[in-house]
């Protein structure tokens, strides 16, 4: 029987496989590939994360940036001052109105600025309001802040602002002149300068932006203070209604600049940050102070 050795037989067919050289070359390039792979996508998904973090501050900005706008639009005119940059106040409009400012044939239709009047008609745009308790009533108000009797910040015993307290303000539905509806106000009150348009403003209370600790707080219905607040641990800020409006803030700053008798512009400068990311906004209001 003619049989092949076997060590013939292992030459001519040798066993499949990789050497340890083969296999320490492949598994290093594998790795290089893998790192490389894991370098790109890993700064691809930073990319996004930053970007995303990023999207998300200017999101929060803006939206904070829309709620003072909308604040600062239905204020008061020539209520809006700024203390240190970082303290923004205003007294919000509750509700408007016009004030007849001709006499008809009843002698309690139009307002009577000479002295003090205890009744006038008044025109809404719609139908005459409820009026809380504790409304007030502003009439000429002007730019000269904090000024006795012609600015609301002033003192409120006279001039452009009806005192709280003992003075009731009441609306009434009587038969005079062509609207028939009137204000009752009692005790009279005089009122030191006529509004140039014979607009009248509901009020109740002033309102503050305040940025500190990081964090932009609103603060609403507190009484009106000659001296404005700035200190939220201190009253009127501490006893008011207040919400966070703005968390992140690194940096803030509020300014204002009067471009003429009616109009002025209102800058706010929000700098906010989340880790490595930081996001610097600017934004400037129109506000119309028409008396």
């Amino acid at each position: 029987m003619n049989r092949r050795l076997p060590a013939v037989e292992n030459a001519l067919h040798p066993a499949a496989g990789f050497t340890l050289v083969e296999l320490v070359i492949v598994i290093t390039l594998t790795g290089v590939v893998v790192v490389l792979a894991s370098v790109m996508v890993g700064n691809q998904m930073l990319g996004y994360v930053d970007t995303a973090r990023r999207a998300g501050l200017m999101a929060k900005a803006d939206l904070a940036l829309q709620h003072i706008a909308r604040d600062l639009r239905g204020a008061a005119p020539y209520s809006i001052r700024i203390a240190g940059g970082t303290a923004l106040e205003w007294v919000p409009i509750q509700n408007w109105g016009r004030y007849r400012k001709l006499p008809d044939a009843s002698e309690d239709a139009a307002l009577d600025f000479s002295r003090p009047d205890a009744q006038f008609e008044v025109l809404f745009g719609s139908a005459m309001p409820a009026i809380a308790s504790g409304m007030q009533l502003v009439i000429g108000n002007t730019d000269a802040a904090g000024i006795d009797g012609i600015n609301l910040y002033g003192d409120v015993s006279s001039g452009t602002l009806v005192p709280a307290g003992s003075n009731v303000i009441t609306p009434t539905s009587v038969a005079v002149g062509s609207s028939g509806n009137s204000i009752t106000l009692t005790p009279a009150f005089q009122f030191a300068l006529a509004s140039l348009a014979s607009r009248f403003y509901l009020v109740n209370g002033a309102a503050s932006y305040v940025c500190t600790a990081g964090a932009v707080t609103r603060y609403t219905g507190y009484p009106l203070q000659k001296t404005q607040p700035v200190n939220g641990a201190g009253v009127p800020l501490s006893t008011a209604s207040s919400a966070l409006l703005l968390d992140g803030v690194s940096s803030c700053q509020f300014g204002y600049t009067a471009l003429d008798s009616t109009y002025g512009v209102v800058s706010v400068q929000l700098q906010l940050q989340d880790g490595t990311e930081t996001v610097n906004m600017t934004r400037m209001i129109t506000i119309e102070n028409r008396p």
